[in-house]
């Protein structure tokens, strides 16, 4: 997203040969709980976790298709439990309905529910009993914003907002006490180049963006002010299909095709670490869990002809350690999403399931078809 500083080398670890067989009391779920109401081809839960308690959101549809409620849901991580349900009146849309997820404050007391395209919608409720606490219709965003992005809140508790526009990045915060913006931040110069959202911690008042040029990709990272902070990875020639950004400031880099198979890149303070693959991985996946993060790793594709076309029918979930990057536990799972229209900057949300530790044990909190929340436990290094 931004320009270079001085070139600084790497030090390159040994590539990490994906594990062929991989076996976890994880492949069976612990649990399974139904999701009232809902219907993942329009709409996917968004889930946010504390306290051996996991938050659900998602919107529920009527017969027609058209939409108007949003059920939430308290459950208790240990029994699959409803321990809350409520439903609240949300603004009325038909068809598909991308959310920007479900976020919890540091402090365990609010829940943000947003929706970033008209019509929108910025919700915060109390934990305590899922009741609302505050909302507004009015977006931080003008029309060139695009590829809008929800992060959740900062470090000071602000909900944190992010777009890109022709030659600029835009952060923007927001009071949780008002709904007012409290600092509006751009980038000048720095431009996204890939068809993804902006990559930004923040926490730490970070942002990488991919540049490509003849000499191949490459990953720069930025301060909001648009001034580069020197980290920056080598140019590759690959196709990239996005990248996350965890907590400490480690960037997860995924790339590949269906011919050249796939690789996860890890960078972090000038250390490059590889994991080769023989799917083609995507970041898929929320994580509370430091060291752990998740993807969606594509092994086949056919055509199915009442799908009008190409579409992923084949893929796992890669559980992945980062400081190699290996994979810690894989699972057969379908890649859900949903898009509120086919234009490029309307609203996109996967169906990412959370990473929570309890003890132990890791949890996979992910979504199905069907539609369930599936639960599935994986026990990690002593």
């Amino acid at each position: 997203m931004r320009f270079v500083s001085a070139v600084i080398p790497l030090i390159l670890l040994a590539p990490q040969v994906w594990p062929q067989q991989i076996r976890s009391a994880g492949d069976t779920p612990a649990w399974k709980r139904t999701l009232p109401k809902a219907n993942t081809v329009l709409a996917l839960p968004g889930m946010a976790a504390r306290g051996g308690v996991v938050y659900v959101a998602y919107r529920s549809f009527d017969l027609l298709r058209f939409s108007d409620q949003l059920q939430v849901l308290a459950v208790d991580l240990s029994s699959g439990k409803e321990l809350q349900h409520t439903t609240i009146s949300v603004p009325r849309v038909h068809g598909a309905r991308a959310s920007e997820g479900f976020y919890l404050s540091d402090d365990g007391q609010t829940l943000a529910y947003v929706e970033l395209h008209d019509p929108g919608l910025i919700l915060l409720l109390a934990t305590k009993d899922l009741k609302e606490m505050r909302r507004s219709t009015v977006l931080p965003f003008e029309a060139k914003d695009r590829r809008r992005l929800f992060a959740g809140f900062d470090e000071n508790g602000q909900l944190s907002f992010a777009s890109t526009r022709v030659d600029e990045l835009r952060f923007v915060r927001m009071s949780p006490v008002d709904l007012k913006v409290s600092t509006d931040q751009t980038a000048p110069g720095i431009t996204q180049q890939m068809p993804e959202q902006v990559v930004w911690l923040p926490a730490i008042k970070r942002t990488w963006t991919n540049t490509v040029s003849t000499r191949g990709d490459q990953w720069r990272e930025y301060t909001e002010s648009g001034a580069a902070t020197g980290e920056q990875t080598e140019y590759r020639r690959t196709i990239s299909n996005g990248a996350v950004v965890l907590g400490t400031g480690q960037l997860l880099m995924f790339s590949g095709n269906m011919i050249a198979k796939g690789t996860v890149l890890s960078y972090n303070n000038h250390r490059t670490g590889e994991l080769n693959l023989d799917c083609v991985p995507r970041p898929y996946g929320v994580s509370g869990v430091p060291g752990y993060a998740g993807a969606i790793c594509t092994t086949q594709r056919d055509v199915l002809p009442e799908a009008g076309g190409d579409k992923i029918v084949t893929s796992e979930f890669l559980l992945l350690k980062t400081d190699g990057p290996t994979v810690a536990w894989r699972h057969r799972m379908n890649f859900l999403a949903v898009a509120d229209g086919n234009e490029a900057d309307s609203g996109f949300q996967r169906g990412n399931p959370l990473l929570y530790r309890v003890g132990s044990k890791l949890l996979i909190l992910a979504p199905t078809k069907k539609p369930e929340l599936a639960v599935y436990e994986v026990a990690l290094p002593q």
